[in-house]
């Protein structure tokens, strides 16, 4: 049994996100696989987090609306946090969940949408969100690939239970992720050992880029989309298919949509069209003319809804595309 790690000290802040901003919506997202390391209820959000060596745990609690959003911040560690650090963390805070970006643009095309628009009104305010770091989200990137549900859940917790800790605050067990030096000085063959496969290749790799100061993700920030899918598709292990999921999930840039995977072609195919399968072309075209400049967003809007709706009630014919 790995100690668990008791985090007494804590400081607290109000973070005010740009409006509009649906605080379940952005922090929560249905379509992703659960993993120990946070935990959603209406209204609050608890997560784990590393930064500048220290492990900590967050609790953000909505207070606000969508149009007057505020969300109160506490975060646990185990010592006392500098004003310095304080202030350093809640600008991090501010990029990962996304608080400071404007989709008012967006917001005034929805209104006047008459496709979807019950639609975009039910999730008004809703927003991509890094709550990891970039490090920790190839991690799950890689742990996806070729996988259920169940096996990437299965890796990933093999993974935390290894190389993470577990650390409780606000009467919450949680686990951590790891630094990129641990894993980077563990061997292929010991990653294999936890029934990673291929993937520990990939695991180490990429924990070695990130030890050595290879990737630097706040220059990353800076990049422009073309730049940046560049730059991302020089990381071991990852593809298109993944830097398109970066580009918009971790570096906000609400226009990359580009390719359509197979089982989100099929699942959009019934959302949009109500058949069983039109060509990803023909999904491309309906974003592009209609939402131009916003066209992941849009998607991200159509596709979390349905997985919001799963979480109340069955349905058949998402559950046979969905591989658990």
């Amino acid at each position: 049994m790995k100690q668990i790690v008791n985090l007494n000290k804590s400081f607290s802040a109000t973070l005010k996100p740009i409006s509009p901003y649906d605080f379940d919506a952005t922090v929560h997202k249905p379509s992703h696989f659960p993993s120990s390391d946070n935990e959603w209820e209406k209204g609050k959000y608890w997560i784990t987090m590393i930064w500048r060596n220290e492990f900590l745990g967050l609790k953000l609690e909505n207070k606000g609306t969508t149009a007057n959003p505020k969300i109160e911040l506490i975060v646990y560690s185990e010592k006392a946090l500098s004003k310095e650090f304080q202030r350093s963390l809640i600008l991090e805070m501010e990029w990962r969940f996304n608080l400071k970006s404007d989709i008012s643009e967006f917001d005034k095309i929805l209104k006047k949408d008459k496709t979807l628009g019950s639609l975009f009104k039910k999730w008004r305010g809703m927003k991509p969100v890094a709550a990891n770091s970039f490090y920790e989200t190839l991690i799950i990137y890689i742990v996806l690939q070729n996988a259920t549900v169940r096996r990437t859940h299965q890796m990933l917790e093999n993974l935390f239970d290894r190389f993470g800790k577990k650390v409780k605050f606000d009467n919450k067990t949680l686990s951590t992720f790891w630094k990129p030096e641990t894993m980077s000085k563990v061997s292929e063959q010991t990653l294999r050992g936890l029934k990673l496969g291929y993937r520990a290749k990939f695991l180490k790799r990429i924990s070695e880029q990130f030890a050595k100061g290879e990737i630097d993700e706040f220059k990353a920030r800076e990049m422009g989309r073309e730049e940046l899918g560049k730059e991302a598709l020089k990381l071991y292990g990852i593809g298109p298919a993944s830097v398109e999921y970066l580009l918009f999930e971790d570096f906000y840039h609400y226009d990359a949509l580009e390719t359509i995977p197979p089982w989100e072609q099929k699942i959009m195919s019934r959302l949009l069209f109500n058949k069983r399968l039109v060509s990803d072309k023909k999904i491309l075209s309906f974003f592009r003319k209609r939402y131009k400049g916003w066209e992941k967003l849009a998607f991200h809007y159509v596709w979390e809804d349905i997985f919001w709706k799963r979480k109340t009630q069955h349905i058949d014919w998402l559950e046979k595309e969905i591989r658990l």
